[in-house]
């Protein structure tokens, strides 16, 4: 079995970055996900032109920060600041333009590609890209791109209408309370047992430690520093190898 673990939020602080870094030196993260819209957007631009992240693709952001488009052309998607609305308000919104949604997806991957970024693939911050009111439009976008993407399967059924390449699965349980080396563990033999041969992607959100920057911008922080700590172990490498699980990037998956 092949295993992508994505970590998710690069470019969101500095610390998530040096954590971020940290895992792939430690070989087990062959993948990221930079936020085009963050405090540690640029830092991140530069930890990845010193080569220390080997492979980067887009973490589309629509319920976090500013967008790059003007907010005068994306309505439907900020508030009367200018700020994108929270993952809670804008997923329950009935109003969302597909075509705004378009355009500042766009904007991001334009702004990564401007940035001397190669990206390799696209997911979303608060999976944007996979609630009803931009799933649509998200799409849309990925198609046009052509670059391959996180299943967009978990939260509404369905991806048919995605033609670009996808992992065989995806799964959200390495979160949260679902931090631990025993729950990764049974994921994963669950996985393989059942599908010995697919190519299966786990997000992560690793971070190098807490600062109060990190915790006024996500209200997911100190599990940061625990997946660091797992993901960075020997116990983790060893056990994958000891079970032929290999770790891969999105440059690997065909």
């Amino acid at each position: 079995m092949k295993l992508i673990l994505n970590a998710d939020d690069f470019g969101l602080t500095e610390t998530v970055n040096h954590g971020i870094v940290e895992c792939f030196k430690a070989g087990v993260v062959k993948s990221t996900t930079i936020m085009m819209n963050q405090p540690g957007t640029q830092h991140a631009i530069e930890l990845y032109h010193q080569g220390l992240v080997p492979e980067v693709g887009l973490h589309f952001t629509v319920t976090a920060g500013k967008p790059l488009t003007p907010p005068e052309q994306v309505p439907s998607l900020v508030d009367e600041h200018g700020h994108f609305f929270c993952n809670v308000t804008l997923f329950d919104k009935s109003d969302v333009n597909e075509d705004e949604v378009m355009l500042e997806l766009n904007a991001q991957y334009q702004a990564a590609i401007n940035a001397g970024l190669k990206i390799n693939h696209i997911d979303s911050h608060h999976f944007g890209g996979v609630f009803k009111p931009l799933k649509a439009a998200f799409t849309r976008s990925a198609n046009t791109i052509g670059l391959p993407v996180r299943r967009i399967d978990n939260i509404v059924n369905g991806q048919d209408s995605l033609l670009v390449p996808t992992p065989s699965a995806f799964d959200m349980r390495f979160f949260d309370d679902g931090v631990s080396l025993s729950n990764l563990q049974d994921i994963l033999l669950s996985y393989q047992t059942a599908t010995p041969n697919a190519t299966v992607e786990l997000m992560c959100h690793p971070s190098l430690s807490v600062d109060e920057e990190l915790k006024l911008l996500s209200s997911y922080s100190d599990k940061r520093v625990e997946e660091y700590q797992l993901l960075t172990s020997p116990e983790l490498k060893q056990w994958l190898a000891d079970h032929q699980i290999e770790c891969i990037g999105f440059d690997d998956l065909k």
